[in-house]
């Protein structure tokens, strides 16, 4: 019919024009008198032209397809799985579905949304054979009546398979010395789920087994699966070419300027015909870049021996500014104003040695600091430092213009522990609660050992750090033989209650002593203080402890300190941090608990930046001293409080 209009002449054309006129006129009249009521678009179109099809629909589709009335053009939903209770299903899940990752962003049609639960159902049937589940079936629907209309994924995983056998078969020749072979040689067990990550996560961890046993090209060359679903197992087979055994050979660096070759070769962990152990050439790199010398660096090695066995090791290397100026401000209101600048020179001498000058000055210290770090002294985890200290200080303690200088070695105790020790030597003219001016000669020998698992100097969120110090000293205050020793512990502890960092709970605790010669005759500035910015907040630099008539600290031979904070992030770059403070100091060589604890409660603002949090803190005393003790302290400063 279509043909025969088309092909009219113009009289039949204006003649079947004006029918097809008249005819939706006839239709609208009787639209309008009362046509039946149509549940549907596609009624209405039927019951007029005897076609129930619908413009703007495309094949297969059906009116439910069409935007929801409405909702011009977005359906929002809700998603329901049921029958994922199984460990974590629900949430890996949750993790790969359109469903979920999309649901912000809903679809125009039912179509649409159709579209991503049948996408969504293939994934979830993945999930389940990835943990072990082979018998599980997936399945959907979508209530459209609801508001907002929700989506049911029902599952239904079955048995959870589990590993039977674990072997490596080795292809090119028989399996060296304590190559893995079967399950006893694996971090896997008999019974345990055939979860796909933790065995896919072991084949990719088998040619390091060898690569650290000296077979640099080791390397999986087919995987087989086999699953027993009478017996509920799975049982995997590992094909590996181990590849011919090789030794470290010959080290050659491009790329340099400042820093000295023979330097990089001292660093290296093996002599060259050494057997090769992948996790030496990782730890190499890792000491490389750790100097901070390099701005960009690549080991690499060829993709054969050489013809003695060896695997040489090529390093190309990019070299980082090695100075840096820089300048800041702190203040807090029991200290005021300071201002702090240094210089420092990372490769001094051309073997990373560290020289740096540091001068600050506030209204109640002033100090010049020059600090000497050669890194690889002697060995490659032991440094020598040095360091030489001008200072003027001015407390309610004392007042004190001394000279200091120290030496020593610092050393690396696996990844966590670093463990010094050396002796100083310091000359002082000391001032205390206006009394006669003291000359102090002291020489010490300063142990100390640091234990640090946290995740960030400035801003840890995970992990702890305990560190410890014993300092015998030996000297002459105004002529007269002095002998003590000044020992001091102290700990911190970082948790995070939910999965990401919003939440840190932080605490810590200190303690100190001093043995050997009454408090009278220990040197005021070797003596135990606390209150403050770095101790208990909200009570006055020093001021916790024993007082003279002047209400004046006199310091103490042991003290005790206390903290805990909630480190909340409102935003990424804002944090708030109620806190408490606790500490008291004593005139006797161990913690005198009938001297009342100093109480402390205060609420800090941070905000966040690359270099660290900038810090400000408000405390005020929880049981303030009459007349001694202000309403309130402040603090800023960069870095968390500890």
């Amino acid at each position: 019919m279509t043909a025969s209009i088309s092909g009219a002449p113009p009289q039949a054309r204006a003649s079947t024009a004006a029918m097809a006129a008249a005819a939706r006129l006839v239709v609208l009249c009787v639209l309008l008198l009362g046509l039946p009521a149509c549940s549907t678009i596609s009624d209405i179109t039927e019951r007029i032209t005897g076609d129930s099809s619908v413009q703007g629909l495309e094949e297969g589709q059906s009116p439910d397809d069409l935007p929801v009335p409405g909702d011009y053009g977005d359906i929002p939903y809700e998603v329901t799985i049921t029958g994922a209770d199984e460990g974590d299903l629900e949430d890996a899940m949750e993790d790969v579905g359109l469903l979920f990752r999309l649901q912000e962003e809903p679809p125009g049609t039912i179509l649409g949304l159709r579209r991503r639960l049948d996408s969504d159902i293939d994934k979830f049937r993945e999930v389940l054979r990835s943990q072990g589940y082979y018998r599980g079936e997936v399945s959907g629907r979508i209530e459209r009546e609801a508001d907002p209309v929700r989506v049911i994924v029902e599952v239904e995983p079955g048995p959870r398979y589990t590993i039977d056998a674990f072997a490596v078969h080795y292809r090119d020749q028989p399996p060296p010395q304590g190559a893995p072979l079967s399950l006893a040689d694996v971090p896997l067990e008999r019974g345990d789920p055939a979860d796909a990550d933790a065995i896919l996560e072991v084949v990719d961890d088998l040619p390091r087994t060898l690569k650290v046993r000296g077979y640099p090209f080791a390397e999986v060359v087919d995987t087989r699966y086999t699953v027993n679903h009478d017996q509920i197992v799975l049982r995997a087979d590992v094909g590996m070419n181990t590849g011919p055994a090789g030794r470290f050979g010959t080290l050659s660096v491009s790329g340099l300027e400042d820093v000295k070759e023979d330097y990089l070769h001292d660093l290296a962990p093996w002599e060259p015909g050494d057997q090769w152990d992948e996790d030496k050439l990782d730890a190499y790199r890792a000491a490389l870049l750790s100097t901070g010398l390099f701005r960009s660096l690549r080991l690499s090695h060829p993709d054969q021996l050489a013809e003695d066995g060896t695997l040489p090791i090529d390093i190309e290397a990019v070299e980082a500014k090695h100075r840096t100026l820089g300048a800041g401000l702190h203040y807090s209101s029991d200290l005021g104003l300071g201002v702090t600048a240094f210089w420092e020179h990372r490769n001094y001498f051309g073997r990373d040695e560290d020289v740096r000058v540091e001068l600050d000055l506030s209204q109640k210290n002033q100090e010049l600091t020059s600090t000497f770090l050669k890194p690889a002294f002697l060995r490659p985890d032991q440094s020598l430092v040095a360091e030489a200290t001008l200072q003027n200080e001015e407390t309610e303690a004392f007042d004190r213009l001394g000279f200091d200088v120290s030496a020593g070695i610092k050393r690396s105790i696996g990844e966590l522990w670093t463990v010094s020790g050396g002796g100083s030597l310091e000359i002082a003219q000391i001032t205390e609660n206006d009394e006669a001016e003291r000359t102090i000669l002291l020489a010490g020998l300063p142990l100390t050992a640091l234990r640090d698992s946290t995740d960030n100097p400035l801003d840890p969120t995970e992990g702890s750090r305990l560190g410890m110090s014993f300092t015998p000293y030996a000297g002459t205050a105004d002529g007269a033989f002095v002998a003590f020793a000044r020992s001091e512990v102290t700990g911190s502890a970082y948790y995070s209650p939910l999965e990401s960092d919003r939440l840190i709970l932080a605490a810590r605790a200190g303690f100190g002593t001093i043995v050997g010669e009454d408090l009278a005759v220990i040197p005021a500035d070797k003596r135990f203080y606390t209150g403050g910015g770095g101790t208990v907040r909200g009570f006055g630099y020093q001021l916790i402890g024993p007082l003279d008539e002047n209400d004046n600290p006199t310091g103490g031979r042991s003290k005790l300190e206390l903290g805990l904070e909630a480190r909340i992030k409102v935003t990424e770059s804002i944090g708030v941090v109620p806190f408490v403070d606790a500490g008291q100091v004593f005139g006797t060589q161990f913690p005198d608990f009938s001297r009342e604890i100093r109480y402390a409660g205060g609420l800090g603002l941070r905000y966040y930046t690359a270099i660290g949090p900038i810090r400000l803190d408000v405390a005020a005393p929880i049981n303030p001293r009459e007349d001694v003790d202000d309403a309130y302290q402040f603090y800023i400063s960069i870095g968390q409080a500890f």
